[in-house]
């Protein structure tokens, strides 16, 4: 089945079964700049000692993200063991995903991949929101006490996911405001602006898990697929 792919490369391979991105999504590809690694980004919190991240990695957010788990070190495998696509449910490539969310990490050298889909590119987007605040601290500790409001512009669909995902990273750094909810309220793909809101807390070490520290949001193999029903976005970040 034909859709739209925006981006330079094709996805890398994953932890835990992932298999990169499905091999019938085609259509056009651009954007995403291999040269970009670590172009423009936020700065992350600065110091992690100061609030105790650590670069753990991708495994470590991978247990931290919830699931299955009760405590008898089976909660991973079953994860690893989720139906196929011909068995009904989640393709290879989506295996990992981290308890109810549509969204997994990947592994990738020194860095880490977020894959994230949905119904369509504004699911999409929200569930990579919600994947990159996770890999901070698992939002499933995050209550939803307070809100902010967000606007990003962009001059194609890579950009404006770049923005999107690089003003929550900004305001997090800034206000440790870690949002556990993330709704777009518009999303316009002809002036490529979004606006949106977030529910969450500010950040506290006493209270909320510690996962590792995201410095910055990067072009390096970003990739936007969809098709009708199904959207799905790769985006390496820098940590």
């Amino acid at each position: 089945e034909a859709g739209t792919s925006y981006g330079a490369h094709a996805p890398n391979a994953g932890a835990g079964g992932s298999q990169g991105g499905p091999a019938d999504v085609k259509g056009p590809s651009y954007g995403g700049d291999e040269d970009k690694d670590d172009e423009g980004g936020s700065g992350g919190f600065g110091n992690p000692d100061e609030y105790g991240f650590k670069g753990a990695g991708c495994e470590a957010a991978y247990v931290q993200g919830g699931g299955t788990d009760d405590g008898d070190g089976d909660g991973e495998e079953q994860r690893r063991r989720r139906p196929r696509s011909d068995d009904g449910d989640l393709p290879a490539y989506r295996s990992a995903a981290v308890g109810n969310f549509k969204f997994e990490y990947l592994d990738h050298t020194a860095d880490v991949q977020l894959h994230a889909w949905g119904a369509d590119l504004k699911e999409a987007f929200e569930q990579c929101a919600l994947a990159m605040f996770n890999y901070m601290s698992p939002i499933k500790h995050v209550r939803l006490q307070e809100s902010r409001t967000y606007r990003m512009e962009g001059h194609d669909l890579p950009s404006l996911l770049y923005a999107f995902l690089d003003e929550l990273l900004f305001v997090f750094a800034t206000e440790l405001f870690l949002a556990a909810s993330v709704r777009i309220t518009s999303f316009d793909r002809e002036s490529f602006v979004i606006e949106a809101e977030g529910f969450g807390e500010t950040f506290d070490r006493t209270v909320h898990e510690v996962g590792t520290e995201i410095k910055a949001i990067t072009y390096s193999a970003m990739s936007i697929g969809e098709r009708e029903g199904d959207a799905e976005i790769f985006v390496i970040v820098d940590i």
